[in-house]
C-alpha cells in the first residue's frame, strides 16, 4: 500500500458511516488524488464504494478475504502446476514401456495414430462412460475414425460391447458391423484398444467423469500380451451381435425355430410343429450355431435372446436411418 493510501485508509476509518470526497479533503489530497487513492484501497479490499460515498473495511475482515484470495490462487497454480508436470512426465515416458496420455485431445489423437499404423488387426473393448454422445453418419466415420479407415486398408477390426449400449452408440455400432467389424456383446471390464499385437492404450474410465481424461499407453511386450489374453477371454465367452434386422433367417421356417427353440421346444416337438424331419431341425440349429459362433444349445440360447434384442433396438431406428442401418 502507498503512504497516500494509507493515509486515506486512516482518514476514512474515522468516518464510521462513510465518507465522500468533499469530507476526506481534511487529507490535503485534491479529488482526483483521493480518487486513485479510493481505488488502490478497493483493489486491496480495504474500502468499498456507496454510491458517492467510500466506507473503510475493518483490517481484520479485510485481511481474511485477502488471504482466502491468495489460497484460492495458489491452489489454482498448484494444480496447474500438477497438470503440468503429468503431462511432461507422459510426454517424456519412463523407459518402462508405458506412457500417460493426459487431455481428451491428446487420448484420442494417440488413438488416431496408432490405429491408422495397425497392419493386421485392432481389438477394442467399448465400454461407457464416453466424453461426448455423437449422431455419426458413414461419411463422417469414413473422414474422421481412424479405425473405419482402418477396416479401409483391410485391417481386421473386432470388439466386444458392454450391454446397454443408447441408441446414438446403436447406430455407430451398426456402420461399423456393415462395414466388416467383427462384433460381440459381453460383460466388459475396462476399455481397451489393442493394435497388432504389439500396442495397447487403456483409458481411466473415472477419469471421463471429472473430464480430466487420461489413459495410459503400453508397448511393454509381456504387459501387451497379457490385455491380449484378457481380449481373447472375453472375446470367446461374448454373444456375437446380429446387425441385420433379419438377422440369420434366410428359410422363412428359421423364424419360427427360433421362436420355438426360445421357448425350450425339443428337436421332436419342432419338427412336428413345422412339419419337418428332426434331421432338418438338427441341420438348421446347426447353421445357427455356426453363426452365432457358439458352441453349446445353452449358449445358442443366450445368444438368441441377445440377437432378438439387437435386431428389435435395429427395427426401432431403421425409419429415422433409413438405408444407413441394414
Amino acid at each position: 500500500m502507498s503512504p497516500e493510501a494509507e493515509a486515506c485508509y486512516t482518514a476514512l476509518f474515522a468516518f464510521r458511516r462513510g465518507a465522500d470526497l468533499d469530507a476526506l479533503s481534511s487529507t490535503g489530497r485534491c479529488p482526483e488524488e483521493l480518487e486513485r487513492d479510493l481505488q488502490e484501497l478497493e483493489r486491496l479490499g480495504l474500502a468499498a464504494r456507496m454510491g458517492s460515498e467510500w466506507q473503510a473495511i475493518p483490517l481484520p475482515e479485510a485481511v481474511r478475504v485477502l488471504k482466502a484470495r491468495r489460497d484460492a490462487e495458489l491452489e489454482s497454480a498448484l494444480q496447474a502446476a500438477d497438470a503440468l508436470h503429468s503431462r511432461l512426465l507422459g510426454s517424456i515416458g519412463n523407459g518402462d514401456g508405458l506412457q500417460s496420455v493426459m487431455g481428451p485431445s491428446e487420448v484420442q489423437g494417440m488413438l488416431n495414430r496408432i490405429c491408422e499404423e495397425a497392419k493386421k488387426e485392432i481389438c477394442g473393448f467399448d465400454k461407457p462412460p464416453y466424453v461426448t454422445t455423437r449422431s455419426a453418419t458413414r461419411e463422417w466415420l469414413e473422414a474422421n475414425s481412424a479405425e473405419y479407415q482402418a477396416l479401409n486398408r483391410g485391417v481386421e477390426l473386432r470388439g466386444v460391447y458392454h450391454p446397454g449400449f443408447g441408441p446414438e452408440r446403436l447406430k455407430e455400432m451398426s456402420l461399423f458391423i456393415s462395414h466388416g467389424e467383427r462384433a460381440r456383446t459381453g460383460d466388459v471390464p475396462m476399455k481397451l484398444v489393442l493394435v497388432d499385437h504389439s500396442v495397447a492404450l487403456i483409458p481411466a474410465p473415472s477419469s471421463y467423469v471429472n473430464r480430466e481424461i487420461r489413459a495410459t499407453l503400453v508397448r511393454h511386450p509381456i504387459l501387451v500380451d497379457a490385455l491380449q489374453s484378457l481380449f481373447e477371454a472375453v472375446w470367446d465367452r461374448s454373444v456375437t451381435i446380429v446387425a441385420g434386422q433379419d438377422g440369420p433367417r434366410r428359410d422363412p421356417r428359421r423364424g419360427s425355430l427360433i421362436n420355438l427353440l426360445m421357448t425350450g421346444a425339443t428337436d421332436v416337438a419342432i419338427a412336428g410343429q413345422l412339419g419337418v424331419t428332426e434331421r432338418s431341425v438338427r441341420r438348421w440349429i446347426a447353421e445357427l450355431m455356426d453363426e452365432l459362433e457358439v458352441q453349446t444349445r445353452l449358449q445358442l440360447g443366450a445368444a438368441l435372446a441377445r440377437s432378438e434384442a439387437m435386431r428389435e433396438d435395429m427395427q426401432r431406428l431403421a425409419p429415422q436411418e433409413g438405408p444407413e442401418l441394414r
